[in-house]
């Protein structure tokens, strides 16, 4: 059982910015959804479902939000919430979700809890009025890692976790990863001989930070190998096998869902060659990608609606029944 408290009236514990009122848009919120466990403690989503006929079923997307896979302050309060409502006037079911973040618990932590989220929506298709087999899932930075993980990474049971759901599949159908790509072995594990076998193997292209590139230098090297730490709860270059884990890139070789790939081009932080890779990687497979670069733009949301409508487009058309 789960227990749905529906909110009525205007969000109070997010930014200004990301506010609204639901219940006046015709769409029923439910907060702090329990959806499965992340370790020892619940974990929560929101839940946005449109007004609609009794029995009608929909389509569903699952927002995850970014912020390196640390930041607490971004959680469920970095969302793009006029595409939400938006998406919710289409007929989408939305949610957003909660993950452990990596200050709580190393990888597979947080996909575990991403995959959690998805076999919860499933087991609960009849309540919630969702079509099990047409949902989609759309994050960015780390939420779009965690995002293109959860869609290319289907069948490794290493992946699953134990939060709850097991009898139902964590598979979706559409995947919208904004501006992270699919290469994490650049933290640490990039020169394993296993890590550059298996690239070769597969005939795909790893990525590294322009810095690393350059070869870096000392106190850069000593961050960032506490952020290596800090992700893999041990340096990445001791985790090679983990790093292809969670390296959406290294699933290529079997069935995907569809994908959108959206990157700004003035990207400062994650550099869209990862997209590029990445998109490359997927249409040598044969797989159904479709990338965008965004001009003039970097690490953040997107300004202007028309890249809002290019994700919801791309949604309706892979998820629609």
């Amino acid at each position: 059982m789960f227990r749905l408290s529906k909110l009525v009236g205007e969000e109070t514990h997010v930014g200004e910015e990301y506010r609204t009122d639901w219940d006046a848009q015709g769409i029923d919120f439910y907060e702090d959804v329990a959806y499965g466990m992340g370790g020892n403690h619940p974990m929560y989503l929101d839940l946005m479902i449109p007004r609609k006929k009794t029995g009608e079923k929909s389509p569903a997307i699952i927002w995850v939000h970014g912020g390196g896979w640390s930041i607490k302050e971004l959680t469920k309060k970095y969302r793009p919430v006029n595409a939400l409502v938006q998406a919710c006037r289409m007929g989408f079911v939305c949610a957003s979700i909660d993950y452990r973040l990596v200050t709580e618990a190393p990888f597979p932590a947080p996909i575990e809890d991403c995959k959690c989220a998805v076999r919860f929506l499933k087991a609960h298709a009849k309540e919630l009025g969702i079509e099990p087999d047409c949902i989609g899932i759309w994050g960015e930075s780390a939420g779009g890692q965690l995002a293109a993980l959860t869609g290319a990474s289907y069948g490794n049971p290493r992946l699953e976790g134990k939060g709850g759901w097991e009898k139902y599949d964590s598979r979706v159908k559409a995947v919208c990863d904004w501006y992270c790509g699919g290469d994490m072995t650049h933290m640490g594990a990039y020169a394993c001989p296993e890590v550059q076998e298996r690239a070769r193997q597969l005939g795909i292209r790893l990525t590294l930070m322009p810095w690393q590139k350059k070869g870096g230098d000392g106190h850069k090297n000593e961050e960032q190998e506490k952020i290596f730490i800090q992700m893999f709860g041990r340096p990445g270059k001791e985790a090679p096998q983990l790093s292809m884990d969670i390296s959406p890139i290294f699933y290529v070789a079997q069935d995907q869902p569809a994908y959108l790939l959206m990157h700004g081009d003035s990207d400062q932080a994650v550099s869209p060659e990862f997209s590029y890779n990445y998109y490359d990687a997927l249409l040598k497979y044969g797989h159904d990608a479709t990338f965008v670069l965004v001009p003039g733009q970097g690490h953040g949301f997107f300004k202007g609606q028309g890249y809002y409508d290019i994700v919801l487009d791309f949604f309706k058309r892979k998820l629609v029944l």
